[in-house]
């Protein structure tokens, strides 16, 4: 029978890592560093609700011919983006401080 010799990978001890921006959560800023992105889609649909509030608030005045359809789609997709933003903050907070639990551990 032959024996089959286990070979074994060089250890990179962390060389290269999965979050390549790794090195911005300290160099940036302390805690908001990788909240930019939640916060945009916050910032953006909010824009996007007060674009479609306006737009039915006109419509319903008769002061526009903008179809309420319009109004409807811009109110519930920037909804959804506030929404989503929302979430999204808690489950980055986590994934942080799982993160550092894992370095620290």
């Amino acid at each position: 029978m032959e024996v089959i010799e286990e070979t074994s990978f060089p250890d990179d001890s962390g060389s290269r890592s999965l979050c390549p921006d790794h090195h911005l959560d300290t160099a940036v800023g302390p805690g908001w560093a990788y909240l930019h992105k939640p916060i945009i889609v916050i910032v953006m649909g909010s824009l996007m609700s007060a674009t479609g509030g306006v737009l039915h608030l006109l419509q319903s005045s008769r002061e526009s011919k903008a179809s309420r359809s319009v109004a409807s789609a811009c109110l519930s997709v920037g909804l959804m983006f506030v929404v989503m933003g929302l979430v999204w903050i808690p489950v980055l907070k986590e994934k942080k401080r799982r993160k550092e639990y894992s370095y620290g551990a």
